[in-house]
């Protein structure tokens, strides 16, 4: 029995119970759970299963029943098919991205943007971390590596460096991409000749000189990048440059969360100054001088019972306000 005819025999299970039963007989819950147990040890999967679970293979049994039917498949390719099988191949894809849907769509609402962050950026960190986290649980690898191989997949098929930055332009800023282009056609006119990716021609090697100058000059450390995806060599000297990668790499994914906090922040200033007669620069110092015109008036009826009450609300509004500004991801908690 498949999977999903396992599942389903439950699905029908709850059906078949009447409205208001207390409970299930036990004949009708050995049936039901019959298809499970039959999955979890005498397990004989569809080929819809087996694509679906090929990249989910943590659990032994599932491990070994994909064996099974892969095992199966193997001893019986010399026998002909009748007709062909159907393909799950696009089914499954679009099952485990709707899946990867679900769980950022979920886990997005308990992530906090550090909109309040200082020059400590240690909650910027954390947001990155957490993001990172997040991809991970719905399917996607690191996003480094993610990039690495797509940039790879790109280098094989690419037979000249033109084609190849034609291809990688999706992967660069705009500005990066088109130094790349600048330097590369500059080659091309002193070489007169087209710059292919044989590491060994002239023009790829005075073009590898131009990418270096152009990654320099955009804060890029391309030697660290070259020591670190050298093939293994000095395990000590390998250690230490992927050590070092990584705490670049870290340091990158900080640098790019600021810049996209600072933008958010940007856009929901001006959404306020569109929203308001006053720019919210305006109306904090407003709010600041009436609250030192309310603190005057205080101090002169000390006191009055008003008075008492409103230096009692004004401690409280300065208590919340330090308190998100401490920790703007919880924000106030309040103690016995």
């Amino acid at each position: 029995m498949s999977l999903s005819g396992a599942l389903r025999g439950l699905a029908l299970l709850s059906k078949a119970v009447p409205q208001g039963s207390a409970s299930v007989s036990v004949r009708q819950l050995q049936s039901a759970v019959h298809g499970l147990k039959g999955f979890a040890t005498d397990v004989q999967l569809s080929k819809k299963d087996v694509v679906y679970l090929l990249d989910n293979r943590d659990d032994p049994e599932v491990d070994s029943a994909v064996k099974e039917y892969l095992t199966a498949q193997y001893k019986s390719a010399k026998t002909a098919a009748d007709k062909p099988e159907e393909s799950y191949e696009l089914a499954s894809k679009i099952e485990k991205k709707y899946v990867a849907a679900q769980v950022v769509e979920y886990g997005i609402q308990n992530i906090a943007v550090p909109l309040g962050y200082g020059k400590d950026t240690a909650p910027v960190k954390r947001f990155v971390s957490q993001l990172v986290k997040l991809g991970h649980k719905a399917g996607f690898e690191d996003p480094a590596a993610e990039v690495e191989k797509r940039l790879t997949e790109k280098a094989q098929t690419a037979e000249t460096a033109k084609e190849f930055l034609a291809r990688v332009k999706p992967y660069t800023s705009a500005e990066y991409h088109a130094a790349l282009w600048e330097a590369l056609l500059a080659v091309e006119a002193e070489t007169n000749s087209t710059v292919t990716l044989d590491g060994s021609s002239a023009g790829y090697k005075k073009f590898a000189e131009k990418v270096k100058a152009v990654a320099t000059a955009n804060n890029i450390p391309w030697k660290l990048l070259v020591d670190a995806k050298r093939p293994a060599g000095d395990e000590e000297a390998q250690g230490t440059a992927r050590k070092a990668y990584q705490a670049w790499a870290q340091s990158a994914r900080v640098a790019d969360a600021v810049g996209e906090i600072e933008v958010l922040k940007a856009e929901a200033a001006a959404l306020l100054d569109k929203h308001l007669a006053k720019t919210a620069d305006q109306v904090k110092q407003e709010q600041t001088a009436s609250l030192a015109s309310l603190q005057k008036k205080i101090e002169a009826a000390k006191g009055a019972k008003w008075a008492a009450q409103f230096q009692e609300d004004l401690k409280t509004i300065s208590w919340f306000d330090s308190a998100i500004a401490t920790n703007p991801a919880v924000g106030p908690r309040a103690t016995a």
